[in-house]
C-alpha cells in the first residue's frame, strides 16, 4: 500500500483516510483499498487480483487518457512490489447511453432484436408487454481474447445501459500492456456498438 500511495502522490492528492485495510479469518480476506480520484475510483488489492475501478469517464473531458496512464501505473506499481507476471487482464466497461427516441426507441431497438431471435411477437406470447437483454460473448482463441456485450433497458441515467468486457489472456503472459489492450478494446467497442445497429452522434 505504501508502494501505491507513493505512485499515486505523482498524479493526484491522497489523504490518510483514503487508505483503508479490511480483514477476515484468512489470508484470502485480506483487502487494501485506496480511494482515489476524490473518491471517484478505488483500487482494491487482495490475494488473488489487483482491482481498478474508476468511474463517470467522459471523453470530452480528457478523462479517458487519465484512465488509460492510471490503469498502466498500477499494473507496473504491481509488477514493482510483487515481481508478478500477468496472465490475464480483464476491462469492463459500463456506459449509460441517451437515445434519440428516449426509452421508447431503446424498447423497440431491443424487441426488434430478440423477436427477431426468440418469435416472441408470435402466437400467444405476442399481446405481452416484453423487456429484452441481450448478451453476446466470443471467444477469439488465435488472439487470446474474449469480448462481451450485454444491452437492456436503462432504469437509472441515461436510456440504454451498455456493458462491455474486454479479456485477454496470457500465454502464459499477456503480451499486449494496458495501453495497448486499452485501445483495442475502444475499437472494439466502438465496431460492435455499430454492428448491433447503434450509431453515435457525437
Amino acid at each position: 500500500m505504501e508502494t501505491f500511495y507513493k505512485a499515486l502522490r505523482t498524479t493526484q492528492s491522497l489523504n490518510l483516510n483514503d487508505l483503508l485495510t479490511f480483514g477476515g479469518n484468512s489470508y484470502g480476506d485480506l483487502k487494501l483499498t485506496i480511494n482515489t480520484f476524490r473518491g471517484s475510483g478505488r483500487i482494491d488489492i487482495t490475494p488473488a487480483a489487483l482491482v481498478v475501478d474508476l468511474r463517470e469517464i467522459r471523453l470530452e473531458d480528457g478523462h479517458a487518457e487519465s484512465a488509460k496512464n492510471h490503469l498502466q501505473l498500477c499494473e507496473d506499481t504491481l509488477r514493482t512490489i510483487l515481481k508478478v507476471e500477468v496472465s490475464e487482464r480483464f476491462m469492463r466497461a459500463n456506459l449509460w447511453l441517451a437515445c434519440e427516441g428516449g426509452p421508447t426507441s431503446v424498447e423497440t431497438f431491443l424487441g426488434e432484436r430478440g423477436n427477431a431471435a426468440l418469435k416472441l411477437d408470435q402466437g400467444k406470447y405476442a399481446t405481452l408487454k416484453k423487456e429484452f437483454t441481450l448478451q453476446f460473448s466470443g471467444l477469439d482463441a488465435s488472439n487470446a481474447t474474449k469480448i462481451s456485450l450485454a444491452l437492456q433497458r436503462s432504469m437509472a441515467e441515461g436510456d440504454l445501459f451498455v456493458q462491455f468486457d474486454h479479456t485477454q489472456y496470457g500465454s502464459p503472459i499477456v503480451a499486449q500492456s494496458v495501453m495497448q489492450q486499452f485501445e483495442v478494446a475502444e475499437k472494439e467497442l466502438q465496431a460492435l456498438m455499430t454492428h448491433v445497429g447503434l450509431e453515435p452522434r457525437k
